[in-house]
């Protein structure tokens, strides 16, 4: 089954004063990639929460967006950082007496500092990382659901483009199977017409022809790329993860199209390679966004 790295899910859940938003956007990488912003009081869990993203996300950027909105009459409490304010004192202190200043810090001063009066509100264990975990598998279903619908999309796609392949190298096995015939005679005449002027035993003539059509013979490639070609289809509809093995079997596919352009001497097939290779190419664009 292919699942498309590509997905998004949101979820957002209200209770008791407090709306906590998951906001997840996933893109092809080849490695898992994961940024997350987590509210300050909710970042004692980013380990579980990481944990909990990689383990359903699997491959993929990752971008995560966690907010937490209170409304109404939620319970909040100011307090004094008495630790800070006494830093910030001596500090001044040391500012007076290095610049000699006669003005010592007023009040106004201090209450200018926005990190010396926290303003908290009030933390509800419990009821937070239940909200947090609820919302978290909500996103995560909505991504892994838009991926595999993506995914279905992506395997239509590329099975059509492997019909397409298959198609052309049939052709190229036909082809090759029906110059055969005439190949040896063809190189035969072609190195007496080299050799003119020179003798040469008919045995060793036929031996020489014989040679020269084996190194041009496609057998072997086309045998190994059917192989590669049934495997890769048979991953289209695996339940395991298949990016990574569809990608390998790509590359072993176009170094055996790639072989079989090389040692090809007959136009109409490497017309029919340069139109495998084209429809590959597109094939593995699209393998870069499975998972």
């Amino acid at each position: 089954m292919i699942i498309s790295m590509t997905g998004c899910g949101q979820s957002r859940i209200t209770r008791e004063g407090m709306t906590l938003t998951v906001d997840i956007q996933c893109l092809n990488s080849r490695f898992f990639d994961l940024n997350i912003k987590l509210p300050r009081m909710m970042q004692k869990w980013e380990h579980q929460v990481r944990q909990e993203i990689q383990h359903s996300l699997i491959r993929g950027k990752a971008s995560v967006t966690i907010t937490l909105a209170f409304e109404g009459n939620t319970e909040i409490s100011i307090r004094l950082n008495r630790t800070l304010l006494r830093q910030y004192q001596e500090i001044f202190s040391q500012m007076q007496e290095e610049l000699s200043l006669t003005d010592s810090p007023s009040l106004i001063h201090y209450t200018s500092l926005n990190d010396i009066i926290e303003v908290e509100k009030a933390e509800r264990d419990d009821l937070l990382k239940e909200l947090l975990i609820q919302a978290l598998t909500e996103a995560l279903a909505g991504v892994k659901s838009m991926r595999e619908t993506e995914g279905a999309n992506l395997a239509v796609d590329i099975t059509h483009r492997l019909d397409l392949v298959q198609e052309e190298h049939q052709m190229v096995e036909r082809l090759a199977t029906e110059h055969r015939v005439g190949d040896l005679e063809r190189y035969r005449d072609r190195i007496q017409e080299l050799i003119s002027n020179v003798s040469v035993d008919e045995g060793r003539l036929l031996q020489e022809a014989a040679i020269l059509a084996d190194k041009h013979d496609i057998t072997e490639e086309c045998t190994r790329f059917n192989s590669h070609l049934q495997i890769f289809k048979s991953y289209i509809d695996d339940e395991h993860n298949s990016g990574k093995r569809l990608g390998f079997l790509l590359q072993e596919m176009g170094r055996e199209v790639n072989t079989i352009g090389s040692k090809t001497d007959h136009v109409d097939i490497s017309h029919a390679v340069v139109r495998i290779k084209g429809e590959l190419e597109k094939i593995r664009e699209q393998v870069q966004n499975i998972l």
